[in-house]
């Protein structure tokens, strides 16, 4: 887990600098949906969020990366009057790859694929770390009419499966918003 906390450390760090990477965009997002957990348990309906960062770094046209906190838990916890004592949720980070491809002026298709690192809690005294992979898929409109600056908002999905542990997973459709700050 140390290692994790000092990798993120650096990666937030080289997001940042000007000097050490020079980039050719910086955004930050998040997204609101639902959908499906799973640990060692059956699935569980959820509710599905996240907030990341976003930069392209110029190395390759089209090809940025994406630094992700995500946080999924069962869609009862956000009802009123619900008395349950426990609700299962998955937090974790991930490091993607992204990719996006302009239909139209103003219409995209985003894709995304990477690395995910998963703290299962869906059982009640279950506190495991599992390592897998996801991928991304939006659809949506981009409001920058051709500026750096501004927003883009989207329909999306996105799949992440962990390979040891618990064998956490999860599956969200949301919609997404997304500021260029550059």
């Amino acid at each position: 887990m140390k290692s994790l906390k000092s990798f993120l450390v650096l990666f937030v760090c080289l997001l940042f600098s000007n000097e050490v990477l020079p980039q050719e965009s910086l955004s930050i997002g998040g997204y609101l949906g639902g959908g499906v957990i799973s640990g060692n348990t059956a699935s569980t309906g959820s509710f599905a969020s996240s907030l990341f960062v976003e930069v392209d770094p110029g190395l390759y046209k089209d090809l940025s990366f994406r630094l992700t906190f995500l946080y999924d838990t069962d869609f009862n916890s956000i009802l009123p009057n619900t008395t349950k004592r426990y609700y299962p949720f998955i937090k974790g980070f991930g490091l993607k790859g992204i990719t996006s491809q302009s239909i139209e002026p103003n219409f995209f298709i985003e894709e995304g694929l990477g690395l995910i690192a998963l703290n299962d809690r869906t059982i009640s005294g279950t506190d495991e770390w599992d390592y897998g992979g996801n991928f991304s898929l939006a659809v949506g409109f981009d409001l920058r009419n051709l500026d750096n600056k501004g927003f883009k908002i989207s329909l999306g999905t996105e799949y992440g499966l962990t390979f040891n542990n618990t064998l956490a997973s999860y599956f969200s459709v949301h919609l997404q918003a997304q500021y260029f700050i550059f």
